[in-house]
């Protein structure tokens, strides 16, 4: 006992877009959820009296019995505020013939064609998880810049520089 302990506080990158009604895309699954709820609850507060953008969550865990976390409260932001526009839900070991994480679903062509709206309207993208997911999701981007732009892969890269040098598509990860 009498260990010593580094910590360190480091301020949140996510800020919503300065147009409120520019659309968002957030994708936190598991604990990477927590700057979600404060993105939902800062477009809520800004959708009292005023019009905002669409709001999509990719939201994932193992299991929706188990690890659904804020489950009440997505649902509530979704079905009784309005402002949960879409809830796209990926639950990896629910079946054991086949994982499902966020970034599958993100690539799901309906879904793909969204993202590209989003960002055609000037939307921006936050993630939030473990860097291989990161990493994944942002493949999985790549991917779709691709296929509904017909976009060269260096090209797609290059539209992703330029989402993240201008602050929408913007990353907190973590080992």
């Amino acid at each position: 006992m009498g260990g010593a302990v580094r910590v360190f506080i480091q301020d949140s990158t996510f800020r919503l877009p300065a147009d409120p009604t520019a659309p968002i895309v957030m994708v936190g699954p598991g604990t990477g959820i927590a700057p979600m709820r404060a993105l939902l609850q800062e477009r809520y507060c800004q959708s009292v009296g005023a019009k905002v953008g669409s709001n999509t969550l990719y939201f994932g865990c193992k299991n929706s019995k188990q690890d659904f976390i804020y489950k009440d409260e997505l649902v509530d932001y979704r079905d009784n505020k309005k402002i949960l526009t879409k809830l796209h839900l990926a639950f990896s070991r629910e079946d054991p013939k086949k994982k499902v994480y966020v970034q599958h679903l993100l690539a799901d062509e309906e879904n793909a064609k969204a993202l590209i709206a989003d960002l055609d309207k000037g939307g921006c993208i936050y993630v939030c998880g473990s860097t291989g997911m990161g990493k994944d999701v942002m493949e999985a981007v790549c991917v779709v810049l691709v296929r509904l732009k017909g976009l060269s892969a260096d090209e797609a890269q290059a539209q992703l520089d330029t989402l993240v040098g201008s602050g929408r598509y913007v990353q907190e990860l973590w080992g």
